[in-house]
């Protein structure tokens, strides 16, 4: 078995050579257009100040001071009497309290009582949910404390060290290692690659892995195209798959892509259906109740010649036309519907009107893969040369993918080899058994097991598994079967 291909980038000392210009945006722009370039690892790494051996410790807590903890910008937590106060600016909440200090003017007591009652009722429950789901939010946050194995030396002469240290404490110019299963800490450039691919579901929506390597030299065909397109690049909230690679950061925290996203999603929030259908008719009820009080007022004073005297009257009629539990109605059944899927689903609700937009979609469409799906392949037809379906086919690829596993001592578990094992019943009770594996990788692109009988004289099989292109080149086909085949696959 041969090990999986390595690709490497020559790199320097982090210094640029005396009297050459720096080919890269400065140091100081670090975040903002060196995620964006197309440099070569040596580029980035001057544009740094930094090299393969890591930074000084020293100089990563000056930048730490410098760009802040790798955290992303979150809203501050809203103490809960702030919530309450801010429950107060409702349409309906409003007029209900208006409503309430006319009462009392006018010393009709039990009315502004009531009224008051109400409204205390309404933005109690309202601010008491939503601090209770931010309470749950930060405590899930509080779970997910990572770390990242980062190269640094305690000076400037000493031999560089692998450490963990929290994601919060990277810093633009470290240098990380990367393996199967790690989550991207922050927006990197690849130095170095064996076989590295990488998951960007949370950022493109797209659920198959992308192959990453290191650019050593400048590619004119890349300076076109967008950065998750940039094979050299690898951007946090995308995860290892297979593999394992050297990256240098270039921008954590607010500076990243995924912060970026993250940040212009949040300030686009608007006003959901039901917010304006619910300001729609509270706005059609104060019209009617601001008019009816003046009309009351001086239709008794035309007809009885009464005025101020009939102004807890005209207060009576506006309290009659007002829907005073309304607000107490929509958030009690608002409340019960979050605290029933925290019981049963384990959803937490942060926005109690959520629960009424995400009830009135018609048509919804996703473009984050694992955000409401699952992210992993599944294997849903197994089809011949032919395309008629075919149980061995399935078959000789379960087997191939148990022997994978079982042989090729992956650090990770291959997500297509496993869908493959969930679809075939039950292919550890074949009566072939490995010989020998070849994991798949990007470079060959094919998966490779080697089978054979029990028994001296057993026959050995080999069985290729891959990219549709790469198998079909070590087939002995003609050249128009090989191009049906190549359009067979196309159309699946």
């Amino acid at each position: 078995m041969s090990s999986v291909p390595e690709s490497s980038a020559a790199a320097g000392s982090g210094r640029a050579a005396p009297g050459t210009p720096a080919p890269v945006t400065p140091f100081p722009a670090v975040g903002t257009s060196v995620p964006g370039s197309v440099g070569t690892s040596l580029q980035i790494l001057r544009s740094l100040d930094s090299g393969p051996r890591g930074l000084v410790e020293a100089h990563a807590e000056e930048r730490l001071a410098r760009f802040g903890e790798n955290v992303l910008p979150a809203w501050r937590p809203v103490p809960w009497p702030l919530r309450f106060v801010r429950s107060l600016r409702d349409p309906f909440t409003s007029v209900l309290l208006c409503l309430g200090l006319v009462s009392a003017v006018v010393s009709a007591w039990g009315t502004a009582c009531v009224i008051l009652a109400l409204v205390a009722v309404s933005c109690l429950l309202r601010s008491t949910e939503e601090h209770r789901a931010d309470r749950s939010t930060a405590a899930l946050r509080e779970l997910v404390a990572t770390t990242a194995t980062v190269v640094r030396r305690s000076s400037a002469d000493a031999p560089p060290q692998e450490r963990e240290v929290p994601v919060a404490d990277l810093v633009p110019g470290d240098v990380i290692r990367l393996g199967p299963g790690d989550l991207v800490p922050a927006d990197v450039q690849v130095l170095r690659a064996g076989g590295l691919t990488v998951h960007q579901s949370a950022l493109t929506g797209e659920s198959a892995p992308v192959a990453k390597h290191p650019l050593d030299a400048p590619d004119p065909a890349l300076a076109g195209a967008g950065p998750f397109a940039q094979p050299q690049l690898c951007f946090q909230g995308s995860s290892v798959t297979s593999g394992s690679g050297t990256a240098v950061i270039t921008a954590t925290g607010g500076a990243t892509r995924f912060a970026a996203a993250h940040d212009g999603r949040a300030r686009q929030r608007g006003a959901s259906a039901f917010d304006r259908s619910v300001q729609g008719i509270s706005w059609t009820l104060i019209r009617f109740m601001l008019l009816t009080p003046p009309l009351v007022l001086m239709a008794n004073a035309a007809l009885r010649g009464r005025g101020l005297e009939t102004l807890p009257f005209a207060v009576a009629v506006a309290v009659g036309l007002t829907p005073e539990m309304l607000p107490v109605i929509v958030t009690t059944a608002l409340a019960r519907g979050a605290a029933r899927l925290a019981r049963t689903s384990g959803v937490i609700v942060k926005r109690l009107p959520a629960l009424h937009d995400l009830g009135a979609v018609d048509v919804l469409f996703l473009d984050k893969t694992g955000t409401l799906t699952e992210d992993r392949p599944v294997v849903e037809a197994a089809v011949d040369g032919s395309d008629l379906p075919d149980p061995g086919v399935l078959r000789w690829a379960a087997l191939s993918a148990l022997w994978t596993l079982q042989l090729a001592e992956l650090p990770a578990p291959d997500a297509l080899d496993e869908a493959l094992l969930d679809a075939a019943e039950h292919p550890e009770d074949s009566a072939y058994e490995g010989v020998a594996a070849l994991p798949f990788d990007p470079v060959r692109r094919v998966a490779t097991a080697v089978l054979r009988r029990p028994g001296r004289l057993g026959v050995h099989t080999l069985v290729t598994k891959g990219a549709v292109e790469a198998v079909l080149e070590r087939c002995a086909l003609g050249g128009d079967e090989r191009e049906r085949l190549l359009a067979l696959a196309a159309r699946k």
